[in-house]
């Protein structure tokens, strides 16, 4: 397949969620899919066979972007959504691979190329803003409904923890599986939930 998998976030670091990208992309990698990552300036550089890295422009003032929302992130996550959508009208990609908030780049492509996606959901975004930035409680129905839209509109979403599998059956999501965050993970990487939908024919 051609994967089309975005990565808001600083990659490659050793920490939580970059790690569990890069097995993403090694397991995806030894299946002998083609893959382009798309992914901020920061990070180093990682090589797997039929993978390609896309990062954004050199912003001069962004740096150290930590884990978390922030304005940084969202001014980076603008540029990276300009890349996205360049390379997705020069391409065709059978599959949207998105994590944390990239997702609703994914639901754009999903409405704009009919590219399905898989939603990678470290946490509940809506309720995330919120907790931080108390003055978004009054958007904060607004942003459950964003939230209520990516699920929905989801191939697969992939929750870290059963927990919040559980406060996402509101949304009714298409389908669930539970992937634990990296830390508890076996030495025996999980296989890519895309090999699973490609081997039942969803793909």
């Amino acid at each position: 397949m051609n994967i089309l998998l975005l990565a808001p976030e600083p990659f490659y670091e050793e920490r939580g969620t970059p790690i569990a990208v890069g097995l993403v992309l090694r397991g995806l990698s030894e299946r002998g899919d083609t893959v382009e990552v798309v992914t901020y300036r920061q990070g180093n550089t990682i090589e797997y066979e039929h993978v390609t890295v896309h990062r954004i422009v050199k912003i001069p003032f962004l740096n150290n972007i930590r884990p978390g929302f922030s304005w940084k992130k969202v001014v980076c996550d603008c540029f990276m959504f300009f890349k996205v959508m360049r390379l997705a009208c020069g391409k065709r990609y059978d599959l949207v691979h998105a994590v944390e908030e990239s997702v609703f780049m994914a639901l754009i492509l999903k409405w704009f190329f009919k590219i399905p996606y898989i939603y990678d959901m470290d946490s509940s975004l809506a309720q995330q803003m919120v907790e931080k930035y108390s003055f978004l409680n009054p958007l904060q129905f607004l942003l459950r409904f964003c939230e209520k839209l990516a699920v929905k509109n989801a191939e697969v979403v992939i929750p870290v923890c059963d927990a919040l599998a559980r406060g996402i059956e509101k949304h009714r999501p298409k389908r669930v599986e539970v992937i634990p965050d990296v830390s508890l993970l076996s030495e025996t990487d999980p296989v890519p939930i895309e090999a699973t939908l490609k081997s039942e024919g969803k793909l």
